[in-house]
Protein backbone atom coordinates (compact mmCIF):
# COMPACT_ATOMS: atom_id res chain seq x y z
CA UNK A 1 0.00 0.00 0.00
CA UNK A 2 1.47 3.61 -1.25
CA UNK A 3 0.60 6.06 2.06
CA UNK A 4 0.49 10.13 1.28
CA UNK A 5 0.24 12.29 3.82
CA UNK A 6 -3.45 13.10 4.65
CA UNK A 7 -5.07 10.03 3.39
CA UNK A 8 -4.41 6.78 2.46
CA UNK A 9 -4.29 5.45 -1.40
CA UNK A 10 -4.31 2.28 -2.18
CA UNK A 11 -2.99 0.65 -5.10
CA UNK A 12 -4.97 -2.70 -5.07
CA UNK A 13 -8.37 -3.78 -4.57
CA UNK A 14 -9.28 -6.49 -2.76
CA UNK A 15 -12.74 -8.12 -4.77
CA UNK A 16 -14.74 -11.30 -4.96
CA UNK A 17 -16.16 -12.88 -8.03
CA UNK A 18 -18.95 -15.54 -7.61
CA UNK A 19 -20.56 -17.26 -9.87
CA UNK A 20 -24.64 -17.65 -8.71
CA UNK A 21 -25.59 -20.23 -11.10
CA UNK A 22 -24.29 -23.36 -9.22
CA UNK A 23 -24.73 -24.98 -5.98
CA UNK A 24 -23.22 -23.81 -3.63
CA UNK A 25 -21.86 -20.91 -5.23
CA UNK A 26 -18.45 -20.57 -7.14
CA UNK A 27 -16.25 -18.09 -5.11
CA UNK A 28 -12.93 -16.39 -5.98
CA UNK A 29 -10.82 -13.95 -4.25
CA UNK A 30 -8.49 -11.36 -6.30
CA UNK A 31 -6.41 -8.76 -5.50
CA UNK A 32 -6.65 -6.61 -8.65
CA UNK A 33 -5.17 -3.24 -9.87
CA UNK A 34 -6.79 0.45 -8.66
CA UNK A 35 -8.88 1.14 -11.87
CA UNK A 36 -9.14 -2.19 -12.73
CA UNK A 37 -12.91 -2.89 -14.86
CA UNK A 38 -15.37 -5.62 -14.82
CA UNK A 39 -14.26 -6.74 -17.76
CA UNK A 40 -10.64 -7.14 -16.49
CA UNK A 41 -11.09 -8.73 -13.22
CA UNK A 42 -13.71 -11.31 -14.63
CA UNK A 43 -10.92 -12.34 -16.90
CA UNK A 44 -8.38 -12.50 -14.26
CA UNK A 45 -10.58 -14.35 -12.34
CA UNK A 46 -10.68 -17.27 -14.57
CA UNK A 47 -14.27 -17.93 -13.95
CA UNK A 48 -14.70 -18.21 -17.57
CA UNK A 49 -12.98 -21.47 -18.02
CA UNK A 50 -14.48 -22.81 -14.89
CA UNK A 51 -17.95 -21.60 -16.39
CA UNK A 52 -17.03 -23.09 -20.20
CA UNK A 53 -16.12 -26.66 -18.01
CA UNK A 54 -19.72 -26.56 -16.78
CA UNK A 55 -21.24 -26.15 -20.09
CA UNK A 56 -22.75 -22.90 -19.67
CA UNK A 57 -21.61 -21.66 -22.98
CA UNK A 58 -19.84 -19.97 -24.76
CA UNK A 59 -20.62 -15.71 -25.68
CA UNK A 60 -21.92 -15.08 -28.93
CA UNK A 61 -19.17 -12.50 -29.94
CA UNK A 62 -16.02 -15.07 -29.94
CA UNK A 63 -14.39 -12.64 -27.13
CA UNK A 64 -14.53 -15.97 -24.95
CA UNK A 65 -16.44 -14.18 -22.07
CA UNK A 66 -19.65 -15.96 -21.77
CA UNK A 67 -21.27 -13.18 -19.58
CA UNK A 68 -22.52 -10.89 -22.28
CA UNK A 69 -26.38 -10.07 -22.47
CA UNK A 70 -27.65 -13.44 -23.85
CA UNK A 71 -25.32 -15.57 -21.64
CA UNK A 72 -25.46 -14.71 -18.22
CA UNK A 73 -25.98 -11.54 -16.28
CA UNK A 74 -23.21 -9.21 -14.38
CA UNK A 75 -24.06 -7.22 -10.57
CA UNK A 76 -22.31 -5.69 -8.04
CA UNK A 77 -24.08 -5.95 -5.17
CA UNK A 78 -27.18 -7.18 -6.99
CA UNK A 79 -27.62 -4.39 -8.99
CA UNK A 80 -26.43 -4.52 -12.85
CA UNK A 81 -22.99 -3.25 -13.59
CA UNK A 82 -21.55 -2.89 -17.31
CA UNK A 83 -18.25 -4.54 -17.85
CA UNK A 84 -16.57 -0.90 -18.33
CA UNK A 85 -17.47 -0.23 -15.15
CA UNK A 86 -14.57 0.87 -12.49
CA UNK A 87 -13.82 -1.39 -9.29
CA UNK A 88 -14.03 -0.43 -5.81
CA UNK A 89 -12.39 -2.17 -3.17
CA UNK A 90 -14.63 -4.73 -1.67
CA UNK A 91 -16.94 -5.35 -4.22
CA UNK A 92 -18.40 -9.06 -5.20
CA UNK A 93 -18.96 -9.45 -8.70
CA UNK A 94 -21.63 -11.69 -9.18
CA UNK A 95 -22.55 -13.53 -12.59
CA UNK A 96 -26.35 -14.06 -12.75
CA UNK A 97 -28.16 -17.02 -14.55
CA UNK A 98 -30.56 -15.43 -17.36
CA UNK A 99 -34.43 -14.89 -15.81
CA UNK A 100 -36.34 -16.85 -17.84
CA UNK A 101 -39.20 -15.55 -16.13
CA UNK A 102 -40.96 -12.33 -15.21
CA UNK A 103 -40.61 -12.96 -11.42
CA UNK A 104 -44.24 -11.23 -10.94
CA UNK A 105 -45.04 -14.73 -13.00
CA UNK A 106 -43.50 -16.51 -11.37
CA UNK A 107 -44.94 -16.02 -7.95
CA UNK A 108 -48.44 -16.00 -9.41
CA UNK A 109 -47.72 -19.29 -10.65
CA UNK A 110 -46.08 -20.76 -7.28
CA UNK A 111 -49.43 -19.08 -5.59
CA UNK A 112 -51.74 -20.70 -8.30
CA UNK A 113 -50.02 -24.16 -7.45
CA UNK A 114 -50.61 -23.64 -3.62
CA UNK A 115 -54.17 -22.96 -3.95
CA UNK A 116 -54.47 -25.72 -6.06
CA UNK A 117 -52.55 -28.34 -3.77
CA UNK A 118 -54.62 -27.09 -0.48
CA UNK A 119 -57.95 -26.20 -2.39
CA UNK A 120 -57.83 -22.66 -1.21
CA UNK A 121 -60.20 -20.25 -2.99
CA UNK A 122 -58.39 -16.76 -3.67
CA UNK A 123 -59.64 -14.18 -1.37
CA UNK A 124 -62.62 -11.82 -3.23
CA UNK A 125 -64.40 -8.83 -1.36
CA UNK A 126 -67.43 -9.86 -0.77
CA UNK A 127 -66.59 -13.27 0.57
CA UNK A 128 -66.81 -13.11 4.69
CA UNK A 129 -63.31 -13.51 6.57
Amino acid sequence: MAETIGCVASARLSIEVVWIGVDPPLRVALDVDAGTTVAKALAASGMAQLIRDRSVGESLDGSGLPWEADSLGVACFGRRVALTDPLHDGDRIELLPRVIVDPKIARQRRADHRRRLTGERRWTPDRAV
